[in-house]
């Protein structure tokens, strides 16, 4: 893959783009809180929401099994409350990445899954990274792969798909990747653990965007 071949580049964003860690945690730990609740430490909180581990277990270890229910709804509520939204931060370089992808004459596409579109284009102007982006496309955060596809297709109908190359961090980028039929390269910053993402047999799997964007370059000056 030669970097002169890529055109279009569809972006997830939370992982790729965003570090969520601090704003998943915050929420989580707010919630068990204000009902009585210790919470776990971080590091334990993310890795098994990268291992995906069941809310369930994870509710279990603050003898919390009984919110579960309370846990989600107020989950869904205020995940993407500008609050919580602001302490997202960017990934190593992204801001930098997708100024040079711009400029090379890239095409750069976001699909996300959110609930709240107007706090979401909140967001990626705070970060400096909506002027980046060429088209965002957003479905809601319990719908699959197919949904995240779907939006993306007609924004492809025209353009030569192995000139085109998906960037996730989760199995339902790569379903809809392959949906598509385009190649599809899985970052291990970001909601799975890199084990897990290597058994779904991705076309590539870096760290971040940071080593990707080297790799395309190295690849391309051969």
């Amino acid at each position: 893959m030669q970097n002169r071949t890529i055109k279009t580049i569809i972006l997830d964003l939370d992982g790729p783009l965003l570090d969520g860690m601090q704003r998943h945690y915050q929420c989580y730990r707010d919630i068990l809180l204000e009902h009585g609740f210790a919470p776990i430490p971080m590091r334990q909180y993310w890795e098994m929401k990268r291992n995906r581990v069941d809310r369930r277990k994870l509710l279990a270890l603050s003898n919390a099994s009984d919110l579960y229910d309370e846990f989600l709804a107020s989950w869904i509520q205020r995940i993407e409350a500008r609050k919580y939204l602001a302490l997202d931060r960017l990934q190593s370089r992204v801001e930098d990445i997708l100024v040079n992808w711009k400029k090379s004459g890239i095409r750069l596409l976001l699909a996300t899954m959110r609930n709240n579109a107007a706090h979401l284009h909140w967001q990626l102007d705070k970060l400096g990274i909506a002027d980046s982006l060429d088209e965002v496309v957003v479905v809601g955060s319990g719908q699959a792969g197919a949904s995240k596809s779907a939006e993306i297709k007609p924004l492809l109908s025209n353009k030569r798909l192995d000139e085109v190359i998906w960037i996730g961090d989760t199995e339902v980028d790569i379903h809809a990747a392959r949906e598509l039929g385009v190649k599809v390269c899985v970052l291990t910053c970001g909601l799975r653990a890199e084990e897990y993402l290597a058994s779904l047999a991705p076309d590539m799997i870096e760290e971040n965007l940071s080593s990707f964007a080297t790799k395309l370059v190295y690849q391309a000056e051969k």
